[in-house]
């Protein structure tokens, strides 16, 4: 029997699968600012690739945030309720928050 990896027993502890996405979604905080494009989704948040080192480093964990997710491609929008789990120069960890979710397009 082999040991499991540190990835294979942190994945058994997700609540949720997380997607791998695109690069075509982008989001973007409520100041209209870009803050990366969302690389993974889940049933309980997302992660996004910060478009800059100083980005990331702006965003706390624990501060509310509201998060726009647009995919240029197809015209598609949609605003949700965030608040920031981590950040780092390669990362930015967000969770669901609410249930507010708009959609335009």
């Amino acid at each position: 029997m082999t040991k499991p990896t540190d990835e294979r027993r942190a994945s058994d502890r997700r609540q949720f699968q997380r997607l791998d996405l695109s690069d075509h979604a982008i989001a973007v905080d409520a100041s209209g600012r870009e803050l990366g494009h969302v690389s993974q989704a889940s049933g309980g948040g997302m992660t996004v690739v910060p478009k800059s080192a100083e980005i990331a480093a702006s965003l706390k964990p624990g501060e509310h945030i509201q998060i726009t997710v647009m995919e240029p491609p197809s015209q598609t929008r949609n605003t949700i309720d965030m608040v920031v789990r981590y950040s780092s120069k390669d990362s930015i960890g967000l969770e669901f928050v609410g249930g507010r979710l708009s959609s335009n397009g």
